[in-house]
């Protein structure tokens, strides 16, 4: 009855159509669905196949149902935000109908929901035991689920008046309640947690009367300098733990920007080689060409000269 870990993989794709075509026969005679809470409580509950489903189930149960005592019953599935997509009106186990007026011989109703499975069970299926601090109903099955830590403790509650540890998990009912709420965050913690080394519990200053968990009373004291000299001295350990840790992360990040920074130097340096060979390399390219138009000019100058005395031999023969 308390559901399945993990949950199995039914897809609304797949198993939608399948009941569409069994409470569209003329003579269906299904009478009870439960359907995953995945589809129940999913992100987007708006989901316009399960909820176009649900309307043509609830009309096929309406036109076939009818309760024990012979009234109709309209509305058989729940469309309220806790118990979205639940049949009403329907034992779970033998999958008869009820009306909430339905009595037996002594007057005692014949159905009852667990408002901890979300489940009707009639009289005649499963015990059901009234909350010890409200008025809803358990069914048997479901009582270990949600009994009190205390082990003396014989009070039966159910998931609204049950108080629960928010590290360990443990359950107390109204009655032996050791949990205590931060008034900020309303985290709950037990003695035993608050107690415990590295855990976020919940304190009370008997002091200035106030109510924290220590991530709490650490902020505020970060906006505004504590006067209560017994909530200092209850913080004062997390604070130094804090400290501490930022000391370390400080040192970290000084490390870490220490190896960037020989990290850019050196890829600087590297960047600055590159271009120091490159500028080596045009320096002879340009060394080279420079000769190489130093022995051009040189061949020139020699050819010039030779020219020159050959108009001089030319004028003189001319003359």
């Amino acid at each position: 009855k308390l559901p399945l870990d993990p949950a199995p993989p039914l897809s609304c794709d797949l198993v939608l159509p399948i009941l569409d075509s069994i409470i569209s026969q003329e003579r269906c005679s299904l009478k009870h669905l439960r359907f995953p809470d995945d589809w129940r409580y999913e992100d987007d509950p708006d989901d316009p196949r399960f909820l176009e489903f649900l309307v043509r189930y609830n009309a096929m149960l309406e036109n076939n149902l009818t309760a024990c005592c012979g009234t109709r019953l309209d509305g058989l599935i729940c469309y309220d935000d806790d118990w979205f997509g639940i049949q009403d009106w329907t034992c779970s186990e033998c999958a008869k109908n009820y009306c909430y007026d339905c009595t037996d011989e002594d007057d005692n109703k014949q159905l009852y929901f667990c408002f901890i499975c979300g489940r009707n069970y009639c009289t005649s299926c499963a015990a059901m035991v009234a909350c010890s601090g409200c008025d809803n109903s358990v069914c048997v099955d479901c009582i270990p689920h949600t009994a009190c830590s205390n082990s003396h403790c014989t009070n039966v509650v159910c998931n609204e008046c049950l108080h629960k540890c928010g590290e360990c998990n443990k359950g107390w009912c109204f009655a032996c309640d050791d949990c205590m709420s931060c008034e900020d965050c309303y985290k709950r913690c037990c003695g035993e947690c608050s107690e415990t080394v590295g855990v976020n519990g919940v304190h009370e200053c008997y002091n200035c009367g106030s109510m924290l968990c220590d991530e709490c009373r650490v902020e505020e004291c970060k906006r505004n300098p504590l006067d209560c000299k017994e909530c200092v001295n209850m913080i004062s350990p997390l604070l130094l733990e804090e400290n501490k840790k930022l000391q370390e992360e400080l040192k970290s990040l000084r490390d870490r920007n220490k190896d960037v920074k020989n990290l850019v130097e050196e890829e600087e340096n590297k960047k600055i080689q590159v271009e120091n060979t490159e500028l080596r390399d045009k320096v002879r390219r340009l060394k080279c060409e420079n000769k190489s138009l130093w022995d051009q000019n040189t061949t020139l100058g020699v050819e010039l000269e030779d020219l020159r005395f050959k108009m001089r031999a030319i004028r003189t023969m001319a003359s």
